[in-house]
């Protein structure tokens, strides 16, 4: 039976945090590779800071996405791969399509029974020329950072500059975009199922034994789909028995169609 391919994404709303988590051999126990994409740390920061500022101005309620995650579960024999090819290789490729930015780790979890890939990806590219724009007059800013006409609308009734206030002059830079406009192609529904086919055609071309050639899940077809039993999920038990009875539908299904029963005669 060919397993289903199984990688998840999620929003990151405190990117710095994340990559610390994922990149730390005290907070991972079996850590074995990390890789970046771009070098520079300061890139990640910029980019946290970039979208925290466009989220600020747009004015929307939520919280923002500074980043985007993919987890992406390996086959157990690909262990035997060089981990810095290994994890290269995964990361590289996802870039050369997508043009973004990476950073990513190769883990197992606790028990050594799920070797996987946590890659974060940037949902914008740096510019090559920074665009700068400057002021051609004195511009006022009040406490909210909101631009107002006059120097009055921030001055104190004493006529001080009142605090979280400020002036930029005449000539000086006012605003600096180091960052393209979001890739709306990550927050469309279609990407995920793209990501799915992109990691297990690859992950396909890898495998060394037929047994860990991975499928689509195919939401029409006989095989029911196993749930993800997350940490501290208070539905664990109830999640994990019922995975035990759609693993054991699916290994009828395998043992029909070995048999010459046709997958639509299953369903």
């Amino acid at each position: 039976m060919r397993r289903n391919s199984f990688i998840e994404m999620a929003k990151l709303h405190d990117l710095s945090g994340r990559i610390t988590y994922i990149s730390s051999h005290a907070k991972q126990e079996h850590l074995y590779e990390v890789y970046t994409t771009e070098p520079d740390r300061a890139f990640w920061r910029e980019l946290a800071k970039c979208n925290q500022e466009e989220f600020e101005k747009s004015g929307t309620n939520g919280k923002c996405i500074e980043a985007r995650e993919l987890m992406i579960a390996l086959p157990e024999s690909f262990i035997s791969y060089d981990h810095d090819y290994l994890l290269k290789k995964m990361v590289d490729e996802f870039k050369e399509k997508y043009g973004v930015e990476c950073f990513a780790a190769l883990h197992h979890n606790k028990r050594k029974t799920n070797l996987h890939i946590h890659m974060i990806f940037a949902e914008r590219k740096r510019l090559d020329q920074p665009e700068e724009k400057t002021a051609t007059r004195n511009m006022f800013y009040d406490e909210k950072g909101r631009h107002v006409r006059t120097k009055k609308e921030i001055l104190d009734s004493d006529g001080n500059i009142r605090k979280g206030c400020k002036i930029i002059k005449k000539g000086e830079v006012y605003e600096r975009k180091i960052f393209t406009i979001k890739d709306s192609r990550f927050k469309q529904e279609s990407f995920l199922d793209e990501a799915k086919v992109f990691y297990t055609d690859l992950i396909n071309q890898m495998v060394i034994d037929d047994k860990d050639r991975l499928s689509i899940f195919d939401k029409n077809g006989p095989y029911l789909a196993t749930k993800k039993v997350g940490k501290n999920n208070p539905k664990a038990e109830a999640i994990k028995a019922d995975n035990e009875i759609r693993m054991e539908w699916n290994r009828a299904v395998d043992r029909a169609i070995v048999s010459g029963v046709s997958e639509t005669m299953v369903k």
